[in-house]
């Protein structure tokens, strides 16, 4: 996941030259303020530390890493081609070039980058990103594959568990997909505890201080790391805070509008906020994606007993209570809509 990559890259990235005491200084502080995601502010000690010393392409990976999670993919692209030819920064600068391929729909692109990294120390997941690149390419068997060699290399990694489930539905395996989707689910807590500014969310949300927790982490919201998408609308979302998780799924389902799990969530959110006629939509399209996803076809049930379309409901809902045998609330829908 991107903290551990940039923890990695500050610990192996060792200058290779003597730099200034001052620009060595100004280095660390950007380092400081990467670990708690103050990228811009980062962005800012960098900018001084090559003012000081333009050779410190320390300073200048950091720097493209900066610029790439504050989207601004110009100036990340720019600093990113500068370095491929640089021994100790190439594989890094490879890795976020590839990463923008892959925002940016130039596959075939974002494939041959991914393909041309060795497995080691500085860049983690790029297996995880070749695996998405493949999967856009259909090529399901292969992202699949893939996949699994990561999740051995790193069990934790609920996003290669939830694009292996959806790999898996395209192959027809239905039943393996499920338990990928449930394990997706068991892991969503690593990921927060992996981000400092994550975490420090979660803290105030658990307080029940949702309005600071917006202000403190609202603008993480603005990413298009779909992964850190997903852990803060599920941090907002389990806390009842319909309102603000609906404008992190919005932002979700735009960059991934494939995923069941979004599609889903974002229809649960939007049904809190009785916005009954796109929490339909998008319940639909959750099980569209995947037929056997017991909470979307619960959801989307519910909804369509609401809207009186008493013939799908009764559909629906009759599937939903073979995959919750034990929902008492689907029983009772069932048996109101057989007496109406």
């Amino acid at each position: 996941m991107l903290f551990a990559i940039v923890a990695a890259i500050l610990l192996f990235s060792q200058p290779t030259r003597t730099a200034s005491q001052s620009a060595m200084a100004h280095l660390g502080k950007g380092v400081e303020l990467m670990r708690s995601e103050r990228y811009d502010e980062a962005a800012k000690q960098f900018e001084d530390a090559l003012n000081e010393d333009p050779e410190l392409d320390e300073a200048r990976l950091s720097l493209a890493i900066c610029d790439f999670e504050l989207r601004d993919y110009i100036a990340a692209r720019r600093l990113f081609s500068s370095l491929v030819g640089k021994k100790g920064q190439a594989r890094t600068a490879t890795y976020y070039l590839g990463r923008m391929d892959l925002l940016q729909e130039h596959i075939d692109s974002a494939i041959g980058r991914f393909r041309s990294l060795e497995h080691g120390s500085e860049v983690q997941d790029e297996k995880y990103y070749l695996a998405i690149a493949l999967f856009r390419k259909q090529q399901y068997a292969e992202c699949a594959d893939l996949l699994k060699q990561w999740i051995a290399e790193d069990p934790r990694d609920f996003r290669a568990h939830e694009r292996l489930a959806r790999a898996l539905l395209k192959l027809g395996r239905p039943q393996e997909a499920e338990r990928e989707f449930s394990r997706t689910k068991e892991l969503h807590a690593y990921y927060m505890e992996g981000s400092k500014a994550l975490a420090t969310c979660q803290a105030l949300l658990a307080a029940g201080k949702s309005d600071e927790a917006w202000a403190q982490c609202g603008s993480m919201a603005q990413t298009d790391d779909v992964d850190k998408l997903v852990a803060l609308g599920i941090a907002f979302g389990d806390k009842g805070d319909a309102k603000h998780a609906r404008a992190i799924w919005e932002r979700a389902v735009r960059l991934d509008p494939d995923s069941p799990e979004i599609n889903y969530n974002f229809a649960l959110a939007c049904f809190h906020l009785r916005d009954i006629g796109q929490a339909r939509d998008y319940a639909s399209k959750a099980v569209r994606l995947w037929p056997d996803f017991p909470e979307a076809n619960v959801l989307y049930g519910t909804i369509l007993y609401m809207l009186a379309d008493d013939a799908l409901a009764k559909q629906v809902l009759r599937h939903a209570l073979s995959l919750r045998p034990d929902d008492e609330m689907v029983r009772r829908l069932l048996a109101e809509l057989g007496s109406r």
